[in-house]
């Protein structure tokens, strides 16, 4: 493993390097605050179909390998840090994502992913030489359609399949019927969590890692930082398929794990036998969250967690603010799924203080406060979206960081493959990691380690922020609450 990472830090320092030069003749560096984003839309077809795709009963085959094609001015495709040249055969690579529906929408995921997938064939010699393929599917929040998109992709011969957000887990029998092996970027069905062939990768195990790292953050680092006793927890939560597996199984059982009500063999089990909450749910894109707000703070919590998609987040933060709470009178935490630099900015002195717990890698922080890996990291998503097609909008979402770093960490374990890299390949090598490697935008996978039940998620290591009214603040650079749920059976609920 110590190879791979060498060999990574290697590749991707020279590509850092070159591009550093060029910024300095260039001249200087973006404000601390802000990215300077390159618009590379017009001069990137590629990653303006994956925009404008069709929606609903039309998969998306965007061609990547467009990228490479024009040779004067990028070296008939060689990457300009390794002398590697994507000329293989296509590694048609199925990307199945949430767009187009209130219920569900991130387009920013997939945005990302064909992006990091352009870098990768146009500067970083593809998967093994071979260029990336991008076969995308955009599919609305329906069981139906979950299994259409995935039937398009298996059809469609893709080797490997990229589920970003999807709210049921009934495609993976799909893919697992053609023998395409899944990664899942945001866990948060029982699939996700559990099935064969299914590595889920995303930083923080999607609702295994963060719902249970909000658990922990709230009930215990956040009493030293706010010097208070938590006794009370309000726990609005997404009223959605995967919600109600993700707050029954992994933010009601490690509460109820915590007061003794629920048995777990975590070390913590029982400590707070005083311990309550309230559960409340709110149903995606409601146009007024007064009355849910209201439940929420008549139970008068001592914290509030909260973990949505990003519109829903500061829709919640608005409803709280209208009734009169501030960060200041009962802490927030958030799920890092809320980032949303421009929606946070607008919420202004309501969003000062609210905690984001989530994965710690930086990429979406200002460049100046990096250092080491983490900065290397952060100016290869920040710089390199922009140039292949991401808005400095898309690039400070949570999600999009996501989409960025599967892709990458595809590339890293292709980088260590010895014969043809295929997906299955990519599978296996997947299947080997055992916490010890280096990966893009997160810490180390460990799926060879993942614990019963959830033996699909590989990585369930987080950290915890503080939103200042300009950046986040990192406050702790790795935890996990994970143990919460050790030792405990599946309760997703009805």
């Amino acid at each position: 493993m110590r190879t791979r990472s060498n060999q990574r830090t290697r590749r991707l320092g020279a590509a850092i390097l070159g591009f550093a030069l060029v910024a300095a003749a260039c001249g200087g560096d973006s404000d601390a605050d802000e990215t300077e984003t390159t618009e590379a839309v017009d001069e990137t077809p590629e990653a303006t179909d994956a925009a404008d795709a069709s929606e609903g009963d039309e998969t998306d085959t965007t061609d990547a390998t467009d990228a490479t094609d024009s040779g004067e001015e990028s070296g008939d495709g060689e990457d300009a840090a390794t002398g590697e040249e994507a000329a293989g055969e296509p590694i048609k690579i199925g990307v199945q994502n949430l767009e187009g529906d209130p219920a569900g929408s991130f387009p920013e995921y997939s945005i990302a992913i064909q992006a990091a997938a352009d870098y990768i064939n146009a500067e970083l010699g593809g998967l093994g030489g071979r260029p990336v393929e991008i076969e995308l599917c955009k599919s609305i929040v329906a069981p139906d359609d979950s299994q259409r998109c995935a039937n398009e992709l298996a059809a469609d011969g893709v080797e490997l399949a990229l589920s970003t957000l999807n709210f049921f887990g009934n495609h993976f029998s799909i893919y697992q019927g053609s023998d395409i092996p899944v990664i899942v970027g945001t866990a948060v069905t029982i699939g996700d969590f559990t099935s064969e062939g299914v590595y889920s990768t995303g930083a923080g195990g999607g609702c295994v890692g963060l719902h249970t790292g909000l658990i922990e953050f709230a009930t215990n680092q956040l009493e030293e930082l706010e010097d208070i006793d938590v006794e009370t927890v309000g726990v609005p939560w997404a009223d959605t398929p995967p919600g109600v597996v993700c707050y029954n199984d992994l933010l009601a059982k490690p509460l109820d794990v915590l007061n003794g009500s629920e048995p777990g063999d975590s070390s913590r089990a029982g400590e707070k036998p005083d311990l309550t909450y309230v559960g409340v749910p709110i149903a995606p894109a409601s146009p007024d969250v007064s009355p849910q707000a209201t439940e929420v703070l008549d139970a008068d919590p001592d914290v509030i967690i909260f973990s949505g998609q990003g519109a829903d987040c500061w829709n919640l933060v608005d409803g709280l603010g209208r009734l009169g709470w501030t960060p200041d009178d009962i802490p927030l935490v958030l799920s890092s799924g809320c980032t949303d630099f421009e929606a946070m900015r607008a919420a202004g002195e309501l969003a000062e203080g609210i905690y984001i717990v989530g994965t710690s890698s930086g990429l979406l922080s200002p460049l100046d406060a990096l250092k080491g890996d983490r900065l290397e990291e952060a100016t290869i998503y920040q710089e390199k979206g922009a140039e292949y097609g991401m808005s400095e909008d898309d690039i400070f979402k949570t999600f999009a960081s996501a989409g960025f770093s599967a892709m990458m960490n595809i590339w890293t374990l292709a980088a260590d493959i010895d014969g043809e890299v295929t997906g299955q390949a990519i599978a296996d090598a997947l299947a080997a990691t055992d916490g010890t490697g280096e990966t893009f935008g997160s810490t180390p996978l460990d799926c060879a380690g993942a614990v019963e039940p959830y033996v699909a998620v590989c990585n369930t290591t987080l950290g915890a922020n503080v939103w200042n009214g300009d950046d986040l603040e990192l406050l702790i650079e790795e935890f996990s609450g994970f143990e919460l749920v050790a030792g405990t059976e599946l309760r997703p609920g009805s």
